[in-house]
């Protein structure tokens, strides 16, 4: 946690480190059926107990369940950050399907994304999910970092205005930086950057999950992990490793 006394800003040691990171649903799931339901046939969030009922032996935890490249590193990052003491970290998904889920609740099998979606269906399913109002509810608590591991789809499902009401350093990888936004542009020339650097990426696809795998490992190199992560509540700091670890030298680049 920063504490700001006149112009001085000071860590204190004991003090508790929160991180909010935010996935998406996506394609690639553990389990799945020929006859699982699609988007049309999800209408309200509460349908959810109908699907896990039917799919019982098919549902698995949110951080299981979905097993694409990005997911799988954004649980990885998660449990290098929950090694380190005194910091503690929120995992929450969107899901085009449900809405939004804490990572352990479970999941039935479904076929349902916003990037097979146009502007105005995203919209729309976005507002019968209330997602807006729930993942607002989410930022409304405190935290020192906040990951939005979002595409763009996903960020308009949400709002774009919702980044307005961030207070806390937090990384995007769509619309513009600002005083507590780092935007991270997923494109080839950044993944080959990181890449180029020593470090696994799984291609652009993959890049928000490996991101913060990078980002909690280079913590973990520290004397001091904790410290490194509280320092992340500096938005300077942040952008500065960022830089350094995809050497990625040009500000125009992120």
């Amino acid at each position: 946690m920063v504490f700001k006394n006149g112009d001085t800003s000071y860590y204190v040691e004991d003090a508790v480190v929160r991180v909010l990171v935010v996935g998406s649903c996506g394609k690639k799931k553990a389990h799945s059926d020929s006859k699982e339901p699609k988007c049309h046939a999800i209408d309200k969030r509460h349908d959810i107990n109908y699907w896990k009922r039917r799919y019982s032996k098919l549902c698995a935890p949110a951080r299981d369940m979905y097993i694409g490249s990005q997911n799988t590193e954004l649980a990885k990052a998660v449990d290098m950050l929950r090694t380190i003491p005194s910091v503690k970290v929120q995992f929450v998904i969107l899901s085009a399907g449900f809405g939004i889920f804490q990572e352990y609740d479970l999941v039935p099998p479904y076929d349902c994304s916003f990037t097979r979606m146009n502007m105005t269906e995203v919209r729309k399913r976005s507002n019968d999910l209330q997602l807006k109002a729930s993942l607002t509810h989410v930022i409304e608590r405190k935290f020192d970092f906040i990951y939005l591991a979002l595409g763009k789809r996903y960020l308009n499902a949400i709002g774009l205005d919702v980044l307005s009401m961030i207070r806390a350093p937090t990384v995007i990888f769509h619309g513009q930086s600002s005083e507590n936004l780092v935007r991270v542009p997923c494109a080839a020339e950044t993944v080959k950057g990181f890449s180029k650097h020593g470090h696994k990426i799984h291609g652009v696809v993959g890049f928000k999950g490996d991101l913060l795998r990078i980002l909690a490992n280079h913590a973990l190199e520290k004397q001091s992990p904790k410290n490194e992560v509280r320092k992340w509540a500096n938005t300077n700091h942040l952008r500065k490793i960022i830089y350094q670890l995809g050497g990625l030298n040009d500000p125009d680049v992120i």
